[in-house]
């Protein structure tokens, strides 16, 4: 049975991946200020974690043939969930590291979940909710890169300069990580090493490319498609 591709909010019905598009921004604006003001909170930590992470899996359920994926998915995000109760109880660095390590891979899961998802359903048609996929991926890049510059600057200290008012931590190359995918390159938080700079590069040059070669051209399918069908109605 196929799998319906919509999410009934209220009396609106909004495609999955635009619900997904929008739980990616509404984390990337709204995550600082909970980290801010609940940062010693252990249960409102989780609880936002939990809440997010159904919100993400619901939006990937949309998904048909992925089932060992989706299971992968959700088996990841509930230990997750686990080391992150033990970490807030603990303190533990080793369990820290070890939860953020499962969340990189979770991220990187549910990007390959996705783009196959694209791969797919492109070669039939392209509807606007394929496209908001697409740019889910693009923001699904920023979150992975961030992840491998921290674990980057932890196993080799120093990799990069960072501002005094800035620490070593996951948010700060979150910052960097899309500040570098949209080549804006504000200079505050600088590569030093060769591996640093060459993460730094690749990220750059894949996400212009994807950019490029893969929205511009779903956008331009869906351009086209719908003025054939405009035009035969």
């Amino acid at each position: 049975m196929k799998k319906k591709t919509t999410l009934q909010l209220g009396g609106h019905v909004i495609g999955r991946f635009h619900f997904l598009l929008m739980t990616f921004i509404f984390i990337i604006f709204i995550r600082p200020f909970v980290d801010e003001f609940v940062a010693n909170d252990i249960w409102a930590n989780l609880g936002w974690d939990f809440f997010l992470s159904i919100v993400l899996m619901s939006g990937l359920y949309a998904m048909n043939d992925q089932t060992r994926l989706l299971r992968l998915s959700w088996i990841l995000i509930s230990v997750v969930m686990i080391l992150g109760l033990l970490q807030h109880t603990l303190q533990s660095p080793v369990v820290e590291k070890v939860m953020l390590g499962l969340t990189f891979v979770y991220l990187i899961v549910i990007m390959i979940m996705i783009w196959t998802y694209i791969e797919k359903e492109k070669r039939s048609q392209v509807k606007i909710d394929l496209v908001m996929a697409a740019a889910s991926v693009y923001i699904l890049i920023g979150m992975i890169w961030s992840y491998a510059y921290f674990f980057v600057e932890n196993y080799h200290p120093g990799s990069f300069k960072m501002p005094e008012n800035l620490g070593n931590e996951i948010s700060s190359f979150n910052y960097y990580s899309f500040v570098t995918l949209t080549t804006v390159g504000y200079g505050d938080i600088q590569a030093l090493t060769r591996p640093a700079r060459t993460l730094s590069i690749l990220e750059a040059i894949i996400g212009q490319l994807y950019l490029v070669i893969m929205i511009s051209r779903l956008v331009g399918l869906h351009s086209s498609q719908f003025s054939i069908q405009k035009n035969t109605n």
